[in-house]
């Protein structure tokens, strides 16, 4: 009798469980969306989340949206590529052509700094919000800054693992951290890989037995 591989899916740490949004945001001091949002307002919609890759900026951009429309921005949101140097002319004509328009751009740094300096120059025209995540500090004012550490990652592995088994232990998730650091996104790549070897030699176990 054959018998069928697990799916891709039943990997908890498969990209479908991971990718931004798939997973609430875990805040690490104390901060919440409510606070987030009512910064932002204080600060004219300017701001930005600072950190270092695959430590989950995009995650509580993607959180943040929902907030920031429910507080009555019109949402305009972007995500830049390596190299992407300017923002599309027709999308950031149509971005400021609303009546509260909000940019939200995920990986600002990847513009040049004129494109930076364009991108808020025409923001002031328009009297429109900005709000940016970067690896580094761009000028605008701080939200939050993200960072992964080994407390978090436990936190955060243990919400992926509630519903989908895996054999995967505590150790394990301290040895990647130590590989990886903040970037969560590595991170899960590692457990993924380190989830289908134990998997794999599990059933193999099982089978030489059947």
């Amino acid at each position: 009798m054959r018998r069928e591989l697990p799916s891709r899916h039943s990997n908890p740490f498969a990209t479908c469980w991971t990718r931004p949004g798939a997973i609430a945001f875990q805040f690490a001091n104390g901060e919440s969306m409510e606070s987030l949002v009512a910064q932002l307002q204080a600060a004219g919609g300017w701001g930005e989340i600072v950190g270092p890759h695959g430590s989950g900026k995009s995650t509580l951009l993607a959180a943040l949206e929902s907030q920031l429309a429910a507080a009555g921005w019109d949402v305009a949101a972007i995500t830049l590529r390596d190299g992407q140097r300017h923002l599309p002319r027709l999308w950031l004509q149509s971005a400021l052509s609303t009546r509260r328009p909000l940019l939200v751009i995920d990986g600002y740094e990847q513009l040049s700094w004129l494109g930076r300096a364009f991108v808020k120059w025409r923001c002031r025209n328009a009297a429109a919000g900005l709000l940016v995540t970067s690896h580094t500090p761009t000028g605008l004012p701080t939200l939050y800054r993200t960072c992964v550490d080994a407390a978090l990652a436990q936190s955060l592995v243990s919400t992926l693992t509630a519903e989908r088994d895996s054999p995967i232990t505590a150790a394990d998730v301290a040895a990647s951290h130590a590989c990886h650091g903040s970037n969560f996104r590595e991170l899960c790549f590692a457990l993924y890989d380190r989830h289908e070897t134990l998997s794999r030699t599990a059933r193999t176990a099982v089978n030489s037995y059947a």
